[in-house]
C-alpha cells in the first residue's frame, strides 16, 4: 500500500492583498501528476483544506476541480478530515455525490468512535486507519453521557484511539496539537478542543501518525509510529523559510516513507534595506515570480522615500507585498517628575517631545508636520462634543 500525506491547503488563503490560488492550483495539478507517477494508492489529507470556514467561490471551485481530476486520471483513494479552519458541514455536504469508494470525507465528528475506524483492504487482510478531525470540546458529549471532570477530553480521545482493532497494522491521521512541535507562527491557536496536545505515546502499537495543523514540516517521532506534520504546501508568511514537503510512504509488511519536496510557483523574501543602497540590493534579488517583503531600518523619517521604492519597484517589475520600517530605539532615561512635567505641556509640546525622543538624530520637528498637528488639534477642540 502506498500512500501521500500532505495538509494544510488553506485555499483560498491571503498574504496581505495577495490572491494564493495561482499558487495553490499550481500545487495541486503538481500533487495529481505526483499521485501518478508514484502509482500512490492512498492521498491522506489531514485538515484545513481551506482558509475559512466559508470559503470564496473560487476556492470552493479549485478544491472540486481537484477531485474531479483524481477521479478521471488516477485511481488514488482520498481521505480527508477536517481542520480548525474548516467548516465541517461544508466538508460532509457533497459526500453522498461522490463517489464513495475513492472518497472519504471526515469534516467532523460522527455519532460513534466506531465510525472514525476504517478498513483498508491488504492483501489477505487489511490496515485500520483512525481519521479524527479537529473537534472542539462540546462535540466529544455525543461520545459520552456525561462530563466527569476537567480531563474528559483527554479519555474520550484515549479510548478512541485504543479501540481493538484486528487488521496487519494500524494508521492514523489528526488536525490537532501532538507531542512537542514548533509552530510556523501562521497557525491558528487551538482553544476549543478541551486539549492542549495529544500524547504521542498514546500511538503504541501504530505505524504511521499523518498529522496536520502545524505549517512547518517536521517529523515528531522518526521510529515506530512515525509520526510526522507534513506542513502546508505553500508558505503562508515570510518568515516560513523551509522547504515545502509532503510524505510519501509504503507499507508492505514495514514501513519506508520519504520526503518529496514542493516546487514552488511564486518566491517569498524578506530583504532588510536602508536608505542608501537600498535599488542595487533589490535589484540584485530580481527575479521571475520573487514577491519582496521589505525592512527599511531608519535612523529618522525621510520624506517621500517609500514612495521612491515603489515606484522603483513598479518600474522594475519586482512584486513589493510590503515595507515595514524599523527606526533605532533610544534608551529613555528615568526621571522622576517625567510625568508631572508631561501634564504641563500642551499637545503641540507633547508631540514634539514624543517625535524627538523617537527619532534621536533630529533637532526640531518638520514644519509641515507640526503644521498638520495644530490643524488637527484645532479641529479636535471645534468639533462637537459626541451624543
Amino acid at each position: 500500500m502506498k500512500f501521500l500525506h500532505t495538509s494544510d491547503w488553506h485555499l483560498g488563503k491571503r498574504l496581505y492583498k495577495l490572491e494564493r490560488l495561482d499558487e495553490q492550483s499550481f500545487f495541486l495539478d503538481w500533487l495529481i501528476e505526483t499521485l501518478l507517477h508514484e502509482q500512490i494508492d492512498h492521498l491522506l489529507v489531514a485538515g484545513d483544506i481551506f482558509d475559512v470556514p466559508q470559503p470564496p467561490h473560487r476556492a470552493l471551485k479549485l478544491f472540486y476541480d481537484f477531485i474531479a481530476k483524481l477521479l478521471d486520471q488516477t485511481k488514488t483513494q482520498l481521505w480527508i478530515i477536517g481542520g480548525n479552519h474548516d467548516s465541517a458541514s461544508l466538508l460532509d455536504a457533497p459526500a453522498s455525490l461522490l463517489d464513495s469508494k475513492r472518497i472519504h470525507l471526515f469534516g467532523g465528528l460522527k455519532e460513534t468512535p466506531q465510525e472514525h475506524w476504517v478498513k483498508i483492504p491488504y492483501q489477505n487482510s487489511h490496515i485500520d486507519l483512525c481519521l479524527l478531525p479537529y473537534f472542539r470540546q462540546y462535540e466529544l458529549m455525543k461520545w459520552s453521557e456525561r462530563v466527569s471532570g476537567e480531563n474528559e477530553s483527554e479519555h474520550l480521545i484515549h479510548q478512541l484511539i485504543h479501540l481493538p482493532t484486528q487488521g496487519v497494522a494500524r494508521f492514523f491521521m489528526g488536525h490537532h496539537l501532538f507531542g512537542f512541535s514548533e509552530a510556523a507562527g501562521s497557525e491558528q491557536a487551538i482553544s476549543l478542543s478541551g486539549m492542549d496536545s495529544i500524547p504521542l505515546s498514546w500511538f503504541s502499537g501504530f505505524e504511521y501518525v499523518a498529522l496536520g495543523h502545524i505549517h512547518k514540516p517536521q517529523i515528531l517521532s522518526k521510529k515506530t509510529p512515525a509520526a510526522i506534520y507534513s506542513g502546508s504546501p505553500i508558505p503562508m508568511r515570510f518568515s516560513e523559510t523551509k522547504p515545502k514537503s509532503v510524505i510519501i510512504g509504503e507499507w508492505k509488511g514495514e514501513l519506508h516513507y520519504q520526503e518529496k519536496a514542493i516546487p514552488q510557483r511564486r518566491q517569498f523574501l524578506s530583504l532588510s534595506i536602508t536608505p542608501s543602497h537600498w535599488r542595487e540590493k533589490i535589484l540584485e534579488q530580481k527575479s521571475e515570480w520573487l514577491t519582496l517583503e521589505l525592512r527599511l531600518k531608519l535612523q529618522a523619517p525621510v520624506t517621500g522615500l517609500m514612495d521612491d521604492i515603489r515606484s522603483f519597484c513598479a518600474q522594475e517589475g519586482v512584486e513589493l507585498l510590503n515595507i515595514i520600517t524599523e527606526f533605532e530605539q533610544t534608551e529613555i532615561e528615568d526621571q522622576k517628575d517625567h510625568w508631572s512635567e508631561l501634564l504641563d505641556l500642551t499637545p503641540e509640546e507633547l508631540f514634539e517631545q514624543f517625535y524627538l525622543h523617537k527619532y534621536s538624530q533630529e533637532t526640531s520637528v518638520p514644519k509641515d508636520l507640526m503644521d498638520d498637528i495644530k490643524n488637527l488639534w484645532q479641529e479636535a477642540s471645534l468639533a462637537p462634543p459626541l451624543a
